[in-house]
């Protein structure tokens, strides 16, 4: 256990995630009684050209362990200078939550996250909680989705079943029944693949479809989307999780010849219609209890359109943000790790077994201070 001197543990949560767009610190504060927090701040940060290009050069594999070793400590300076930038108030906390860049991931064998944690304990003077999923994974766990330990604590109501449901470049959700989780899984892709076909339409001139406005011109390929569905992941029974290996680069390039037969509209159309009902098809087929509302955050959560087919596929469940209830939707990863930092801190179980298979209950990441 660390001790912190005080009730009130101010804890700021790092996350970037499989978008590789930039990274987000979000500073929360946390009651150490009843373990509640609310939300205190969040500032980010867009990564340099040159230090975006090696990150995705890593996701795919295409960098030799000398290459990732020099970018695990280039990215941990990053997050240094990062945090030399933020708002003095932001500066002036107990314990920093680092999750790091998922450099591969392959559930329940082996989970890597890269950026030197040293740095910026050095440079905040502060305790730093990374490598989270490793603890998990030895227990026989996925070592994912974990931020369902945040989500239950924080968004869990009494007496209804709601779902908690992350938008990152991977889509995850944690059901939550009378307050306690029921369950949590991946259930494929979010962004990732609606991003890649931006990317690659503009050359990197845009890196999304904001608002989902281009899918909203175009029409679905109903019969090509089918045939995405039949991915071998959809068909394992939860606790599941998936990466950039399963619905990344290889991923687009099976399917780019037929994507690219259509125009930019219909192509994102096709591609946001694949995400939702693969996000339906997980709570119909999944999930115990359905949800009487879902509650999204992350970045996608801003795609109106996604949500709109999303709820076409659901009609009788409701459908909000996180922003309902405080909290910017960029800002629930972050705050994830800053609460999983926490409970590492105060020597709480924080895995959650009922969405990563592991056998038991455990502390998960490991302590660095400079």
């Amino acid at each position: 256990m660390i001790d912190v001197g005080t009730n009130k543990i101010k804890c700021l949560g790092i996350m970037n995630g499989t978008s590789i767009d930039g990274a987000d610190f979000v500073l929360i504060e946390i009651d150490k009684a009843d373990f509640s927090c609310v939300y205190s701040g969040m500032q980010s940060f867009s990564f340099p050209k040159k230090l975006k290009d090696r990150l995705l050069k890593a996701v795919q594999h295409k960098i030799f362990v000398n290459e990732l070793a020099l970018l695990h400590h280039d990215l941990g300076r990053y997050y240094a200078d990062c945090f030399k930038k933020l708002k003095p108030s932001m500066q002036d906390v107990h314990l920093i939550g680092l999750h790091g860049q998922t450099v591969f991931h392959k559930g329940g064998l082996a989970s890597l996250q890269i950026g030197e944690s040293s740095y910026i304990s050095q440079e905040a003077n502060a305790i730093v909680v990374s490598d989270f999923r490793a603890g998990d994974i030895a227990l026989g766990g996925q070592g994912a989705p974990i931020a369902t330990f945040f989500h239950s604590g924080v968004f869990g109501k009494k007496d209804t079943v709601v779902s908690i449901h992350n938008l990152g470049g991977i889509s995850n959700l944690s059901l939550i029944n009378n307050g306690k989780l029921e369950m949590g899984f991946d259930t494929g892709p979010a962004n990732m693949l609606i991003d890649m076909a931006v990317k690659i339409h503009t050359k990197e001139r845009k890196q999304f479809d904001k608002d989902g406005n281009l899918a909203r011109k175009g029409k679905s390929n109903g019969n090509l989307v089918k045939k995405m569905l039949q991915h071998k992941f959809f068909k394992i029974k939860p606790p599941k999780s998936c990466g950039r290996e399963e619905f990344g680069e290889a991923f687009y390039s099976k399917y780019k010849k037929e994507l690219h037969k259509l125009k930019l509209e219909d192509r994102l159309a096709t591609l946001t219609d694949f995400v939702a009902q693969s996000i339906a098809m997980a709570y119909t087929k999944h999930c115990k209890s359905l949800p009487r509302e879902i509650i999204f955050c992350g970045g996608g959560a801003n795609n109106k359109f996604l949500l709109e087919k999303i709820s076409d596929c659901l009609p009788k469940i409701k459908i909000s943000t996180t922003l309902n209830s405080g909290w910017p939707v960029q800002s629930v990863e972050g705050a994830a790790f800053a609460y999983l930092a926490a409970a590492r801190g105060l020597s709480l179980n924080s895995n959650l077994p009922e969405s990563t298979g592991a056998r038991r209950g455990t502390s998960l990441g490991k302590i660095t201070k400079v």
